[in-house]
């Protein structure tokens, strides 16, 4: 994937110097855009794996309604904690067991394994330590990615930018007849870079962050419910 990255970005900035026909200004340019957003994917493939570039363009799934996975699993994870806790205080213990069975959330099963064995504050610690960084290492690459992008962008418009203004010297040693192409590719260059990292990058990752500390915060209510119930069972015992 490094590989391949790297081939990309030798593409766009030899794409940038390529001989243009179009000499008008106008408020698209191919060549800028083709920079920008080749520049930024050959970013992500160099500093990822190729599962985790995959995963790094998935995400755009959580910004639309109805294909987004995170925040209704976030969502879920909620109620079954809710439910699982409702149940055991009410002494339901078999339905408890039941809905931590069919459960397809890892941590309301380690919630109930918990709790039926009353483990020591040390074992539940390290138990959802182990929860948080598995959620980590899912999620934690492909949001970093979009937060570099939201950095680099505007980077890689500066690079359309000079690729722009080396074309614009050439054509004023010229005939000058490409000054409008070089002008266009050097201004939209930066505009796109900049409206690409901190218009769309930036947002897209401040967002997916916020639906991963919404996971994490989950994980830290059910450690918090399983010391609350191994509380009230030794209450109840007593």
């Amino acid at each position: 994937m490094q590989i391949l990255g790297l081939a990309l970005l030798v593409f766009v900035v030899v794409f940038g110097f390529a001989e243009r026909t179009n000499t008008a200004i106008t408020a698209f340019d191919l060549h800028a855009f083709i920079m920008v957003l080749g520049g930024s994917l050959s970013a992500v493939m160099v500093s990822s794996s190729g599962q985790t570039t995959l995963r790094t363009f998935l995400c755009l799934r959580e910004l639309l309604p109805g294909l987004g996975t995170l925040r209704p699993a976030n969502d879920a994870l909620e109620g079954e904690r809710v439910q699982l806790t409702a149940l055991w205080r009410e002494g339901k213990r078999a339905q408890a067991v039941e809905l931590a069975e069919r459960s397809a959330f890892p941590a309301i099963g380690r919630m109930l394994e918990l709790v039926l064995s009353r483990a020591p504050q040390e074992a539940t610690d390290a138990t959802f330590t182990e929860l948080r960084h598995d959620e980590l290492r899912r999620w934690q690459p492909a949001i970093g990615n979009w937060e570099l992008l939201a950095k680099l962008a505007p980077s890689f418009g500066m690079v359309g930018t000079i690729t722009g203004m080396i074309q614009l010297f050439r054509s004023m040693g010229e005939d000058g007849t490409n000054l409008g192409a070089a002008l266009s590719l050097a201004l939209l260059a930066t505009l796109y870079g900049v409206a690409f990292g901190a218009g769309v990058a930036g947002p897209i990752g401040h967002f997916l962050r916020g639906l991963l500390d919404e996971r994490l915060g989950a994980l830290e209510r059910c450690e918090q419910s399983v010391g609350e119930l191994i509380a009230w069972s030794g209450r109840e015992v007593a």
